[in-house]
């Protein structure tokens, strides 16, 4: 009797299986890396500006409206007295030191927003952006709804920005977004 030999087929080869994987998992870790290099990357130099006409005016400042898409923002003071912020376990101490920037949001368009702290940025005098400090910023607001709830059309909420920068620094001019991907408006503080 002669016998049937034929290879059995055991289980599929791994290797296309965990090449996917592997891919999968590098693609999560870059976006993850892009991510936090976003939230953590505080100070970043601005791009060179360009040239800009002698006869141009700085821009709106303190208790000023200024606009940008869907928001009217009203800045009504900056104060960079202090070093911390909150009480005793939920306080949040300065790297250099806080500037509070006091402002009104006003929704001007005919839909329902909601107002992002994280997209609003501070420059000083040489250019370099300041993101705010969201812990501190919800240690300040802990007691208004400033910025947590949606706004309405025609809506206004009030609150306060919280900027960390170096002791030796007062920021000049604020970036105010209606959202993280507008173009912004620069409203001078000085």
């Amino acid at each position: 009797m002669a016998q049937d030999v034929r290879p059995s087929r055991g289980p599929a080869p791994l290797k296309p299986v965990l090449a996917v994987l592997f891919a999968c998992v590098a693609v999560a870790a870059l976006f993850a890396a892009g991510m936090a290099a976003d939230r953590y990357g505080s100070r970043k130099p601005a791009a060179a500006a360009p040239a800009v006409p002698a006869r141009t005016s700085p821009g709106p400042g303190v208790g000023t409206p200024a606009r940008d898409g869907k928001f009217e923002f009203v800045v009504s003071g900056v104060d960079c007295s202090r070093t911390s912020l909150g009480v005793e376990h939920l306080k949040r101490t300065a790297k250099g030191k806080f500037c509070v920037v006091s402002l009104s949001v006003r929704n001007i368009s005919d839909d329902a927003r909601y107002f992002l702290g994280r997209a609003q940025k501070a420059f000083d005098s040489a250019g370099t952006e300041y993101r705010v400090d969201e812990i501190a910023d919800l240690y300040l607001n802990r007691d208004t709804d400033t910025f947590l709830d949606r706004l309405g059309p025609g809506e206004r909420a009030a609150g306060k920005l919280v900027f960390d920068v170096p002791r030796t620094v007062r920021p000049t001019r604020l970036e105010l977004h209606d959202s993280p991907l507008s173009g912004g408006v620069r409203v001078t503080v000085r």
